[in-house]
C-alpha cells in the first residue's frame, strides 16, 4: 500500500554553499566555504558537530602523519591545535594520530563554525532533494519545524553514505566485495591502564613499530571466538580520550548495510548485546578490568562503508598505492589500506610507502552541474576507499571541496566539473594546505 501525501513546503533559508552533514568532512567544509564569502549552511541531524568523532567515539583522528611527515594542513590543522592548546588534544607522533576529547571537539567545531558566519541547522534530518536538470536547487528537512526546504546554488554532500548524490540520480558504483563491518565504539571507565598489558597500547605513535591492536587480548578474544564464546569482534583498539580517565573501545564488528533501516536496526542490536558479552570477557579474564564499567556508547555504530560515487575519475588502489600525483590533487592520504573481514575477527592491512594523492575530479561527478561529494563516498574503488575513508582525509576533502563550490559561485555559476583546479589548490596552498 502506499499513501500519496502533497504539502506546501516553505524555503527556509536560501544560499550560495548548502553542505549537507557535519561530519568531520562536512563542517570542515561550511567553514572552508564561509571563510571564502559566501553565504553557507550546514545541516547536521544530531545537536552537535563531528559525526562518528562525536556521536560514535571514533577516536583517534587517523590519516594526518606518514611516519611523522604531516599531510594534512589548512584548517584541519588549526582545528586540532585549538585542541591541543585546550589541552584536549594529543599528537601522536610518528604516526602521527590525533587523541582527543570528544566533548571538546563538538565545543570548538561548533565555535570554528559560528565565527565563520556559518548559518547552522542542528536535529535536522535531510529526506530528499529537489532537481531541475543536472542540478540540484534545495533539499527538503525534517525537524521539530515540520518540513522545509532549503535552497542552494551549490551543495556539499557530507553525509557519509552519499544521500544527496544518490537521491539527485547520480551513478553509484557497483559493490565489488562485501561491505565492510560497522562497529559500535563505546567508553570505559574503571580501568587499570598502568600494567603492561595496556600502557603501551593506548598511545597509537607507532614508536619501535608498536601495533595498534592489542595482540595479547585479540588472542583471547579469538579463542573464545573459535569456541563459541564470544561474537564477531576486531582489534581490539584503545584509545586515550586526553582528559579525565575514560579509555575508547573500539572492538565490536557487525556487516549490515548501513543504507538500509531494518539491517541497521538488526544489526545496531546485535552490536549492543556484543559489547556487554566482550566486556564481560575481559573482565573474567583481566583484573585489568575487573572494575571497569561501560559509561556511554556510540548514538549509531560507526559505519565504515555505503555507497560509493562513480565520479569523473575513480580512484584506484593501482594509483594509490604507487603515489601517482595527479594534477587536480586537493588531498594527500597517509593511513593503511584497512578492510575488515565482514564474517570473523581478520583484517588486511597494507601501509603505504608514500603519501597517496586525491584528485578533484574523484569529488564531482558529469551528472550533476552543482553537486561535489565529500568525505569517505568519493569516487574510489573499494580498495583505496579503505584508506581513503578516515577522519584526517575526510577533513581535507571537506576543506577542498568548500572552495571549490565557492570558486564556482565565483566563475558565473560555473558547472562543478569546471572549476579551475590551479586556482583551487593555489587557494588550498595559501591556507597551509598540504597537496
Amino acid at each position: 500500500m502506499t499513501i500519496k501525501i502533497e504539502k506546501n513546503v516553505p524555503v527556509v533559508g536560501e544560499y550560495d554553499v548548502v553542505v549537507c552533514g557535519g561530519g568531520p568532512a562536512g563542517w570542515i567544509a561550511a567553514v572552508s566555504a564561509a571563510r571564502c564569502g559566501k553565504k553557507t549552511a550546514l545541516i547536521e541531524r544530531y545537536g552537535f558537530l563531528g559525526g562518528t568523532a562525536t556521536s560514535g567515539y571514533v577516536l583517534p583522528i587517523s590519516g594526518v602523519h606518514l611516519r611523522g611527515e604531516r599531510v594534512v594542513g589548512g584548517i584541519t590543522w588549526e582545528f586540532i591545535n585549538k585542541m591541543i592548546d585546550a589541552g584536549a588534544a594529543i599528537a601522536e607522533l610518528p604516526h602521527g594520530h590525533i587523541s582527543f576529547d570528544p566533548e571538546y571537539y563538538k565545543l570548538i567545531a561548533a565555535r570554528m563554525v559560528r565565527e565563520a558566519g556559518v548559518t547552522l541547522y542542528t536535529n535536522t534530518f535531510i529526506s530528499d532533494c529537489l532537481t531541475e536538470g543536472k542540478r540540484v536547487n534545495a533539499v527538503i528537512t525534517e525537524s521539530k519545524n515540520g518540513t522545509e526546504a532549503v535552497a542552494g546554488k551549490y551543495f556539499v554532500d557530507a553525509t557519509g553514505d552519499a544521500d544527496i548524490a544518490f537521491r539527485a540520480g547520480l551513478p553509484m558504483q557497483k559493490v565489488e566485495r562485501g561491505l565492510q563491518p560497522m562497529s559500535l565504539c563505546f567508553l570505559l571507565d574503571g580501568v587499570d591502564a598502568t600494567t603492561d598489558l595496556l600502557k603501551n597500547c593506548i598511545h597509537h605513535d607507532g614508536k619501535g613499530q608498536k601495533r595498534s591492536v592489542n595482540d595479547v587480548i585479540h588472542n583471547y578474544l579469538s579463542e573464545k571466538y573459535e569456541e563459541g564464546k564470544a561474537p564477531q569482534f576486531g582489534g581490539p583498539w584503545f584509545n586515550v580520550t586526553v582528559t579525565g580517565n575514560a579509555l575508547a573501545v573500539n572492538v565490536t564488528r557487525a556487516a549490515a548495510d548501513a543504507t538500509d533501516r531494518d539491517a541497521m536496526t538488526a544489526a545496531e542490536s546485535q552490536l549492543r548485546e556484543d559489547m556487554f558479552a566482550i566486556v564481560g570477557l575481559m573482565k573474567e579474564a583481566y583484573p585489568e578490568f575487573k572494575n571497569c564499567n561501560i559509561v556511554s556508547s556510540g548514538i549509531n555504530a560507526g559505519v565504515r562503508e555505503t555507497r560509493h560515487l562513480e565520479g569523473v575519475h575513480i580512484l584506484t588502489a593501482d594509483e594509490y598505492l604507487s603515489g601517482y600525483y595527479f594534477p587536480d590533487t586537493v588531498a594527500k592520504c597517509s593511513h593503511p589500506i584497512d578492510i575488515h573481514s565482514t564474517s570473523d575477527q581478520k583484517q588486511v592491512c597494507r601501509s603505504l610507502k608514500q603519501p597517496a594523492s586525491v584528485p578533484y575530479r574523484s569529488l564531482v561527478s558529469e551528472s550533476s552541474e552543482n553537486l561535489i561529494v565529500a568525505g569517505r563516498s568519493i569516487s574510489a574503488d573499494m580498495t583505496a576507499f579503505a584508506s581513503i575513508r578516515v577522519q584526517g582525509t575526510a577533513m581535507a576533502l571537506g576543506e577542498a571541496a568548500g572552495v571549490a563550490a565557492s570558486l564556482a559561485c565565483d566563475n558565473g555559476d560555473c558547472p562543478v566539473t569546471k572549476v579551475d583546479t590551479d586556482e583551487l589548490r593555489a587557494v588550498l596552498l595559501s591556507r597551509g594546505g598540504v597537496i
